[in-house]
Formats: C-alpha cells, structure tokens, sequence
C-alpha cells in the first residue's frame, strides 16, 4: 500500500497543478523514487553531495530551468534534501504549486495507517520504515495482519523460494535494511547467529537445511509448507531440480525415515533396491511396502514420486484367487480385462524404467510370471471353447453404419493400452470397452484381412483389404494414416491406420516400450479431434495385442521339435502335418501349403530366428483379448453461438495471394449462455496446420473479417474452433485460383 498512498497524495497535488516539491532531508523516503519514477512522472533530484551555499543555489537554479525549458507543459516533481526554509529558487515552488513534506517520513506513515485501519501504530520507527519499504506492492490487509502482530514483516512462504531461485537477483535493487531483516530470518530459521555471507551462500545453506529436515524427517511446519509450495511451482522448478542435482544423502542416513512427501531419487533408488534383494519374501517386501504407504498415497502432488512404486505395488498385491471362480473362457476374458490387465501394463512400465537393471528386475518379473501362469492355466484349460469374433468386423460394421462413424484401427494395440486410453478420455467422453478375440494365428497379415475382408482370406497388400471393405459394405469409405487427421476433415465414413505401436515394438523389441506411453497420446488426442470435428463415434480396434519377453534365457524358449514341414515364427508354427505335442494348442488354419497352426501353452518364444522381446502370434490374453472401444460425446456441443463462414462460395476462387474470411454469428444477444463465443481460426494444407489466428470473441448476430495468405499454398482448408472445447464449428476450402491476377483488367 506503501506505493499506492504516495502516488495518492502526488496526484492530488498535479491534479491541479503541474509541480511538487517532495521535502526528505533524512533522504528516508528515497525508497518511492522507483515507485514514482516507474508510475511515468518527472523527477529532478537534488544532490545531497552539494553541501556549499552557493552550489546549492546553483544547482536549484539549474533544476529549476530544466523544468521550464525541457519539461514547461509537463508535471515536474522536484525530490529535495534539505529543509524547506533552506531552498532558494525551488522555495516559490513550494506555495505556488505544492510540497509535500516527508521530513518525519514515520509520521506521514502513521497519519495513513491510523486514517486506512483506524489503529495506532506500535512500531518502532526502525521498523515502520522497513515495513514501508516491504508494503510496496502489498494489500492492506497485509498492513492490518503486521499492526495487529498476525503476521512477520517478512513471510517465508511468500518470499523464501524466489530467493532460492535467484538469490543475487532477489537482493538486488533492496534497501539495507531490508535485506538485513530478511537475513536475519533465514539464520534464524537454520538455527545459526547471523553473519556476513554472499546470497548464493545462505541460499545454498537453507536448502541444505531443508533437504536434511526433509531426509530425517523433522521438517517444522513452516517449511514443510513453503517446501509444498516449491514442489507446485512451475516457475522455480528448475531451480529446485538443480539443488537436488548436488545434494547428497549422508552416509548412514536412515532409509525408511523420511518424509513421505521428499524429493530424493537417491532414496527411492535405495529403497527399491533392499526390496528387490529380498522380492522372495513376500511377507517383509510388504512390510517395507506399507512403510511407504503415505508416500504412495500421498495427495501432494509430487513429481518425485517415481511411478514405478503404484506398479510394483500392483505387481506385489495382485491377487488370481478370483481366477479359482471361472468356469468358461468368457469368465477368463472377464478377469483379464476387469483387473489383470492392469498387470500387464504395470510390468510394462517397471520393464521401461529398470530392464537395464537385471538385479532389480529379475525378482519382480518373476513374481509378475507366477501370476501370469496362474492366468495362463486356466485360459488354456478352457482354449476349446475359443472362437473369434474378428472375421469381417469392419464389413458389418460399416455395412450397418450410419454416416458419422470413425474407426482406428491400429496395430498391435494391447487391451492395456487401449484401456489407458480410455482412462485418459473418461472425463470428457463417454466410453463403452467391448472387447474381441484375435483370430490364430495372432500376427498383423492374419488378423487385418480377419478384419478388413473375413472368409478367413489372407490379403498380405492393405490397399487390397481397403478395396475389399469398401466393396463389401457398399460404403464410401475414406482411408487415411491417423496421422493424418486434422480439422476439416470430410468423409461419411473414415478409417484410420496406425501402426506405429507394432512397427517399433518389431523394429526396436524392447527399446520400443519406452514410446509406447507416446503412442498413448497420439491416439487418445485423435480421438479428442474426430469427437470434436463433430463424428458420432469413434472406435478403436486391433489386429492383435503383443508379450514381452522381459529378461530371456536360452532354457526359457520352446523347442519348435515339430515334424514334417513347418513354419518356425516366435509365437506360433505353421505345419503341413498334425502334430502330437500335449504341451501345444492347434488351430486348422490352411495357409501357403499348411494346414495347422500350433500356439504353445505359454508365453515364451519358440526358438528361432526373431530377436526376442516383444512378440505376437500366439495364443495369450495379451495376444488375443482385444479392444473393441466406442467413444462418443457425453452430451451435445457446448452452448454458444453459432458461428459460421459466410462467403464460402467465393472463397473457392481466389485471385491474388490474399483472401479474407468472413464469419458470422447468430444467436441471441438476450440468451446468457449465448451471447458471446470466443473463436479462432485455424488453417490446414496437405493434413499439415499452416497458421491460425488470434482467438476473437464473437458476440450475438456479430460479423468478423480476417485476411490471410496463401503463402505457397493452392488450397487451403479453412477452421473455426471454439477457442475453450476445440470443437470444430464451421470448415471450408480455400482454393487459389490458376488465372493470372491482371489487377481487375479482365
């Protein structure tokens, strides 16, 4: 409030007037000079270094030129060290104009506390001045808080992490006394008398200081709460990333006596390694686990919090008893998408962060197989009754369909991908999760013709399986990569391809688990775009899910000892004989001159000439248990005017580099929910966006122009979006005409 009340009183004064001398002998008040010079007026300062009679005159003698000649028509302010009877050519300044007279800056200030708060001032001078300087920029309720000793002069929540961030900086440009107080705190609060240190030092010791607190668990309530605030900080993350980089726990430092919220890897790291040592004792790995559990269940968000400890929970909790309970192959498929798929992806996640890590993995992976095999039991005991449901899926869907209908069909999407994806999109769209079973063998040829023709046809060319689909259900199909997709967008009937989950999983194996999370999103924010583009539905199906091998020894892999000619491939044989094999299932499935194909009853690889990692063709859960998600809005598009483009008609003959966008609203300016939109146009060429414009506010039966440019490009697909939802409201072609522009001749 400091600012606020002296830009107040000098306003009054110009108000009328266009000069003020400011009276400060004490030179106390020379903490506004910024505050006034920054707010635009004029300061001409006198110099407290003139000390002769004759100088002094001079000097407001030139002072007062100055003001005449470069500033006649503008509101001068003459700051003055000295006393007002002493001024000379300044004094007529001081009754024809105005003075203010800070000769006892305590006072003016207590004139204004007492006339804002009506309560009497109880500070020393001292400190009423420190706080002056400290109520620049502050409320005055913040001035009522220090009155009535609610609160400290200097706030370690609100001042201690810019510090921390930028020490020097923090200091600069701050009066002594301030920086003085503000030290003293600090000292105080890591428990040390105050000395002469540079800030980069004591911001060092305070972090110091907070990191041990923190590791010992004996953290005071007041830094716990700035520690909270520094972890929610965009701002100063960084800056609390790089004290951690050169902080080191303490030899001997207790691992399980820390405070559940920290921020050190290091003891994570630690904590996870005496785990995985002792992973066969079930019993003290979950006592060590429960240890953990307010960390875990902590609702602090924490980005310290490695997210690998939910998934060895799961891994170390996940109970198969309810696996006892099923009866049929439905009732397995049951279980593996209501609860253990969920697994899979938590072992995926710990093969991301620790594969290279084999002391730390191998336990966990092999708790992760024996509940695996629990599953793998009894789907196999009842693999008799399979029967996929994934010939000609895609014909009769869109045989069926109505227009408005989007399919991905993706490649090698896991049902535990597909259900993250879900997860992610669950608050904005609703999702119904069907599921299918992958036709056998499990591997992309087999499966995409499965989907696209039926007849159980292999078509090894996708653009076959394209023609195939569009010709057997009688649809106008489009067919584009994901990728692809943007707003503007036609096309009744759309299918979408995207096949980078299987690609890299084949191309890198295991090296590609690190991208499948990426993956992730870019299937998610495209079914966001085509809901919001303004399709009924979306699905999202597959070929076939995947296994990782995780940590492979030779002795793990089957022995493909089939007779007669065969086929060897990881998951799966193709033989021209029936085989004998107890341990193997078979499927009559004739192909290129074989008649079988054998799965066997596990998920480790056949051995043969594949790289080993990440694999599909046989018969697992993993492989065969797919998606078959349907996502559509939960309810209507957002309320709002309708906003349209009104010269569509001339926008597909443009002559020139230059066309202009004509958008037009309607709606009523009476209904609140829509009188306004805010809007903002976006421009496509070849799938790719070129530009967009700043998001415009249309109001009722408003009109906006905008003007764009070609900018080497022939044709443009034009977008509004509403700038909120990012729903797509109105499209159109803007094409570029091929006759020569002769400047309106023709």
């Amino acid at each position: 409030m400091t600012d606020k009340w002296i830009l107040q009183n000098i306003e009054q004064v110009l108000a009328n007037r266009n000069r003020l001398v400011l009276i400060d002998p004490s030179e106390q008040s020379q903490y506004l000079l910024p505050v006034i010079e920054n707010h635009g007026f004029t300061v001409l300062k006198t110099d407290a270094e003139v000390t002769t009679e004759a100088d002094k005159v001079k000097e407001e003698l030139m002072m007062r030129y100055q003001a005449e000649s470069e500033f006649a028509d503008a509101p001068v302010i003459f700051y003055v060290t000295r006393p007002k009877e002493e001024l000379t050519f300044l004094f007529d300044y001081c009754a024809t104009h105005g003075n203010m007279d800070l000769t006892s800056p305590t006072e003016w200030l207590k004139r204004k506390l007492f006339n804002q708060t009506g309560q009497q001032v109880a500070l020393d001078n001292s400190m009423l001045l420190t706080a002056a300087k400290l109520g620049i920029g502050k409320e005055l309720t913040w001035w009522t808080k220090i009155l009535q000793n609610l609160e400290d002069l200097v706030s370690l929540e609100e001042e201690l992490i810019p510090f921390l961030a930028e020490p020097e900086a923090y200091f600069k440009g701050k009066e002594h006394d301030v920086k003085r107080l503000f030290e003293e705190k600090l000292f105080e609060l890591i428990g040390q008398p105050h000395r002469k240190v540079p800030a980069k030092t004591l911001a060092s010791e305070v972090v110091t200081f907070l990191f041990k607190c923190l590791a010992n668990n004996e953290i005071s309530s007041e830094l716990l709460t700035v520690y909270y605030k520094w972890l929610d900080s965009q701002t100063h993350a960084g800056a609390l990333d790089s004290y951690l980089s050169k902080f080191q726990i303490e030899p001997g430092q207790s691992i399980w006596n820390v405070h559940p919220d920290h921020c050190f890897v290091q003891i994570d790291q630690l904590q996870l390694k005496e785990i995985s040592d002792n992973f066969r004792d079930i019993n003290f790995v979950k006592e060590r686990l429960g240890k953990l559990s307010p960390r875990l269940n902590s609702r602090k968000i924490n980005r310290y919090i490695p997210t690998w400890w939910s998934d060895l929970q799961l891994v170390v909790d996940f109970d198969t008893a309810p696996l006892s309970s099923c009866r049929s192959l439905t009732d397995v498929v049951g279980f593996y998408t209501g609860s253990f798929h969920k697994l899979d992806r938590s072992i995926r996640n710990l093969y991301e962060a620790f594969l290279s890590e084999k002391e730390i993995i191998r336990p966990i992976q092999e708790r992760y197989e024996q509940l695996n095999n629990a599953l793998l039991d009894k789907w196999f005991e009842y693999y008799q009754d399979y029967q996929s449901d994934q010939q000609a899926y895609l014909v009769d869907l869109f045989s069926k369909a109505k227009p408005g209908i989007a399919v991905i069909v993706g490649d090698g999407v896991r049902y535990e991908i597909a259900a993250q994806i879900a997860h992610s999109l669950s608050k904005d769209f609703k999702v119904v999760k069907n599921t299918m079973l992958a036709d056998m063998p499990s591997e992309t040829e087999h499966n995409m013709s499965a989907l696209y023709s039926g007849d159980n046809e292999v078509i090894p060319k996708h653009k076959d399986r394209e023609k195939q689909l569009s010709s057997k259900s009688g649809k106008e199909i489009t067919y584009l990569n994901l990728e692809a997709v943007e707003y503007g967008q036609k096309g009744d009937f759309l299918v979408l391809t995207y096949k980078d989950i299987d690609s890299a999983g084949e191309k890198l194996q295991q090296g590609a688990i690190k991208l499948f999370n990426e993956f992730e999103k870019v299937i998610a924010e495209k079914i966001k775009l085509l809901l919001n583009i303004g399709y009924r539905e979306v699905h999202l199906v597959t070929d076939h899910g995947f296994v990782l091998t995780g940590l492979l020894d030779e002795s793990d892999k089957v022995e493909p000892d089939a007779t007669g000619n065969k086929e060897v491939h990881e998951r799966f044989l193709r033989t021209y004989d029936k085989q004998s094999n107890q341990n193997w299932m078979v499927f009559e499935r004739p192909y290129e001159g074989y008649s079988y194909v054998y799965a066997a009853k596990t998920h480790r690889p056949f051995k043969s000439k594949g790289v080993y990692g990440f694999s599909h063709g046989g018969f697992t859960p993993q492989e065969i248990v797919i998606p078959n998600f349907v996502f559509t809005k939960e309810q209507a598009s957002i309320a709002g005017l309708q906003v349209q483009i009104s010269n569509k008609k001339e926008l597909q003959e443009i002559t020139g580099e230059l066309f202009g966008l004509k958008m037009k609203s309607s709606g009523s300016a009476g209904d609140i929910f829509a009188s306004t939109r805010k809007i903002q146009v976006l421009l496509y060429s070849a799938q790719k966006q070129i530009g967009s414009s700043n998001i415009l506010t249309m109001h009722a039966e408003s009109e906006e122009s905008l003007e764009f440019s070609f900018s080497g490009h022939t044709e443009i697909s034009a977008v509004i979006v509403d700038a909120d939802s990012q729903e797509q409201l109105d499209s159109t072609i803007v094409k570029k005409s091929s006759a020569r522009d002769l400047g309106g001749l023709l």
